[in-house]
């Protein structure tokens, strides 16, 4: 049986194809092909699911993540620049495209490098993106941090994308660390959450102040020249001047004469809405209209008694009915009951 494996060097690197089994290892490790258009679509999806700001950091993180684990792959080389450039070898050979090593200091941990036609890169200008990729500076940056056992993180320099003939990409120590991004990106997202929910309650606490604007205390036409205007639940200062807006323009608009002010929805009143009550009166009168209170019982007349608001001279009665003859009858009618 012919031997069913192909095998091929590229400089000092290893590819053997296994096609019975269909499997490739790279220097004997297990190795994928990809397409660039189909990374591309990978990268494209997790941006169209995850947003901008998510994708980068999960880019970060897998960069970094990659780059500290092949460290780990070389636990105890002392030799880093010769380390740094059998990685940039290893790297063209798979296609990753050209890095090369521009500055490195090992007293300061820093290293400046310059990349050319990377995978992220053509990636990106094949999907016309503006913006330079993080992922392989990211991994360059978790391949220094293995090697220096040191947080590193990195600054882009240079991009391609801007016209430039290199990515450069500076290396250096850092307090940022994976975690804390990820840390930072959920403290974001919360807070974002946390926004939009805050704007969603005001949105609907709006809508729902403009409802009760609405339905409470809305003016009722009864008979000719005459309105009744219900009361009900608590009125702060907003609620009372829109009701004494609202009572002003329906008694102009309708022409009417009196105005029916009915407490019957309220079961406690204070002191503030006694004087709202005595400031609509006043208003209607302004404008040639009579109003009448109507719907007092017993313990309201005693708390409005003992608000000390003056509301002698003002018509009041126990029921709307009673209110409503008597506004009748000042409109020059009467009640008669039909044979």
């Amino acid at each position: 049986m012919s031997n069913p494996n192909y095998q091929i060097r590229v400089n000092r690197n290893e590819f053997v194809w296994n096609s019975k089994e269909g499997e490739l290892t790279f220097d004997g490790a297990p190795a994928l092909l990809f397409w660039d258009s189909a990374i591309e679509l990978f990268l494209k999806t997790i941006e169209e699911i995850s947003g901008n700001d998510v994708s980068k950091t999960v880019y970060e993180v897998t960069g970094f993540r990659m780059g500290h684990l092949v460290s780990s792959y070389y636990e105890g080389r002392t030799d880093v620049v010769e380390l740094l450039n059998e990685y940039s070898e290893i790297y063209k050979s798979a296609g990753w495209g050209n890095f090369e090593i521009q500055e490195y200091s090992f007293e300061e941990k820093r290293a400046v490098l310059r990349i050319h036609n990377s995978w992220e890169h053509r990636i990106f200008k094949l999907a016309d993106k503006n913006r330079a990729g993080v992922l392989l500076p990211s991994h360059w940056a978790g391949i220094l941090s293995g090697l220096f056992k040191q947080d590193m993180w990195y600054k882009i320099v240079k991009s391609q994308l801007e016209g430039h003939e290199y990515d450069e990409v500076e290396i250096f120590p850092s307090n940022v660390t994976i975690s804390q991004n990820i840390h930072e990106l959920a403290r974001k997202k919360e807070q974002e959450s946390i926004m939009e929910l805050e704007k969603k309650v005001e949105e609907r606490t709006d809508e729902l102040n403009s409802l009760v604007q609405e339905i409470s205390s809305p003016i009722i036409p009864v008979l000719k020249d005459i309105l009744v205007i219900p009361m009900i639940g608590k009125y702060n200062e907003e609620r009372l001047s829109n009701l004494i807006e609202k009572a002003l323009v329906e008694l102009t608009r309708l022409k009417a004469k009196y105005l029916l002010i009915d407490l019957t929805g309220i079961k406690h009143v204070d002191p503030y809405t006694v004087h709202g009550i005595q400031k609509l009166i006043q208003s209607i009168r302004l404008i040639g209209g009579q109003c009448f209170v109507v719907g007092v019982s017993a313990e309201l007349s005693i708390q409005i008694l003992s608000s000390n608001v003056n509301l002698e001279g003002i018509h009041s009665f126990s029921s709307l009915q009673q209110g409503v003859e008597h506004a009748i009858l000042q409109n020059g009618y009467e009640l008669v009951k039909r044979k």
